[in-house]
């Protein structure tokens, strides 16, 4: 299944950059998200509990980054395995690019399921996924313009 998106941020792309790599805002923004810990410079350990049609079950992920271009691009590559429900593996492309005082986050992802998950069919799936960015990219945005809102009395104070 290949998603393709992107939404208009109100931040510039060090403070989304930032965002990107920092645990707690990750799991504050991915829905159903129980923790999320740093492992490495480029790996992280998630648990999250995902609710699909009649499938509600927990996962245990790692995301590892890969190919990062400083304030305008990293891939994202990651698989979630729940006892019993299956898997899902993916990877996501996501580029910024500066546009006045707003950053254009852009992605482009491909996601493979197995088990329970692919049984649930891909439209009932891809309906999930879809709320699902949506949903983080809504959290994400909230928080990068808090930063972004927070940055502006330090950087006047100087």
């Amino acid at each position: 299944m290949e998603l393709v998106g992107q939404v208009v941020l109100n931040a510039t792309p060090d403070v989304i950059w930032a965002a990107l790599f920092d645990p707690a805002v990750l799991q504050r923004c991915f829905p159903g998200c129980k923790s999320v810990e740093r492992k490495s410079e480029s790996e992280y350990a998630a648990v999250l509990q995902v609710k699909v049609g009649p499938l509600n079950a927990g996962f245990n992920g790692l995301i590892t980054l890969t190919d990062p271009e400083y304030l305008s691009a990293v891939t994202l590559a990651g698989t979630l395995n729940g006892a019993g429900a299956g898997f899902a593996k993916g990877t996501a492309r996501i580029t910024l690019a500066s546009r006045d005082l707003v950053t254009e986050l852009s992605y482009n992802a491909d996601l493979r399921l197995g088990g329970k998950l692919a049984a649930v069919g891909d439209r009932l799936f891809g309906t999930a996924v879809k709320r699902n960015i949506a949903d983080f990219l809504a959290a994400f945005a909230a928080i990068v313009d808090e930063r972004k809102e927070g940055a502006a009395p330090r950087a006047a104070s100087l």
